[in-house]
């Protein structure tokens, strides 16, 4: 049976003045499905991420998630219904515990805690503090609970980023860069997280790191200039000559 579409892009555009940083994107993403996102610096990537997460207004076509149009939607509705997203550079607060950061964030989608941006209460919201530690034993990362963000390596922050994602319980994950400024061993670690996510989550991820990208997504969407010019599994992509041409040189691509 054919899974629906969660994620469907028609003629979406952003221009801000006369600059055409996204021009006419159209593609779709079906439920379940992990897109890897490609292209030079300034392709208009993280511009696409923006407007589907509601931090960019589009100037042109339109954003649908499942049936709903939802171009007037803000972000935290979007987030509400299960559009999650990180960004390239960590969003934590640095001098809080690990375990403070993530019950900000249980706090914030429980709602229960009216003041979420304090620290709940262990003795009155036992269920949250619950959650955080089963958070922490299902990824690995119980040892980091006490531990203040500022104090961990770069590339558990990161981990920590997702998880922090993951609580929020997606629909369609998009990742920024997950991987960006890593060493081998910590981009291994992250990409294991992310292939631990259920397979019902739906994942877009920027990646500069294409090889990261052909190993472990379904499927690659390559911009160039704010325009789509490649949609394929990862060995489409890989030997499109557009694509060689843009990564490699046009005389290089030739020779290839």
């Amino acid at each position: 049976m054919k899974k629906e579409n969660i994620l469907s892009l028609k003629g979406l555009s952003k221009h801000f003045g006369g600059i055409k940083v996204i021009e006419d994107v159209t593609l779709e993403v079906t439920a379940g499905e992990r897109v890897g996102l490609i292209g030079p610096n300034g392709a208009g990537k993280s511009t696409l991420f923006n407007m589907i997460a509601g931090d960019l207004e589009p100037s042109g076509g339109s954003i649908s998630y499942f049936a709903d149009m939802i171009n007037r939607w803000p972000n935290y509705k979007r987030t509400e219904q299960g559009i999650v997203r990180t960004f390239q550079k960590n969003n934590l607060m640095l001098g809080l515990t690990v375990k403070e950061n993530l019950l900000l964030v249980l706090q914030r989608i429980d709602k229960k805690h009216t003041q979420w941006w304090k620290t709940a209460n262990k003795k009155n919201y036992p269920s949250l503090y619950e959650k955080v530690e089963k958070l922490l034993y299902e990824w690995g990362l119980q040892e980091y609970s006490q531990t203040k963000v500022q104090d961990l390596s770069y590339g558990v922050q990161r981990q920590i980023e997702i998880i922090m994602a993951i609580a929020g319980n997606p629909k369609l994950l998009l990742l920024d860069e997950p991987t960006a400024g890593m060493s081998q061993l910590e981009t291994d670690q992250i990409i294991s997280l992310i292939n631990k996510l259920p397979s019902e989550v739906t994942i877009m991820m920027i990646e500069h790191d294409i090889e990261v990208l052909f190993g472990n997504m379904d499927r690659v969407i390559v911009l160039h200039a704010g325009t789509l010019i490649a949609d394929g599994s990862p060995e489409e992509v890989r030997v499109n000559p557009d694509v060689k041409e843009i990564y490699m040189g046009k005389e290089e691509a030739a020779n290839a």
